[in-house]
């Protein structure tokens, strides 16, 4: 059996292309929260695929907007990074959330503040 010299040929849902304009689709989204939080860097792919364990090609697909993660790799996307969440969140329309997020990330600063204040009074 040889093998193809043009490259890799992926099996399963990322064989086909995505349109330039993929703002829209989960993959988009994906792609463009990467390249806002972690694509400065230049192990920017290494890093995410060590929060993943998806394997580098893979993750250079994500930031290409070509393919999407799946379930477990989305989790843990999330897990690193929190801009993932959010911007899943609007994506769904569901800013409802965002919102109750923030105001419980608030309220813990406060009341770490007032901790710290309540120590030094002492």
């Amino acid at each position: 059996m040889s093998f193809s010299k043009k490259g890799n040929s992926f099996h399963g849902g990322c064989n086909g292309r995505v349109p330039p304009d993929h703002a829209d689709t989960f993959a988009g989204m994906v792609s463009a929260v990467l390249r806002r939080s972690v694509g400065g860097r230049p192990s920017a792919v290494k890093l995410v695929a060590r929060w993943t364990g998806a394997g580098e090609r893979t993750v250079k697909n994500w930031f290409a907007g070509s393919c999407a993660p799946k379930g477990d790799h989305f989790r843990e996307l999330v897990r690193h990074c929190p801009e993932m969440l959010d911007a899943f969140l609007v994506s769904v329309d569901r800013q409802d959330h965002l919102a109750l997020a923030k105001v419980v990330q608030a309220e813990a600063v406060l009341l770490e503040a007032l901790a710290a204040i309540a120590k030094l009074k002492r």
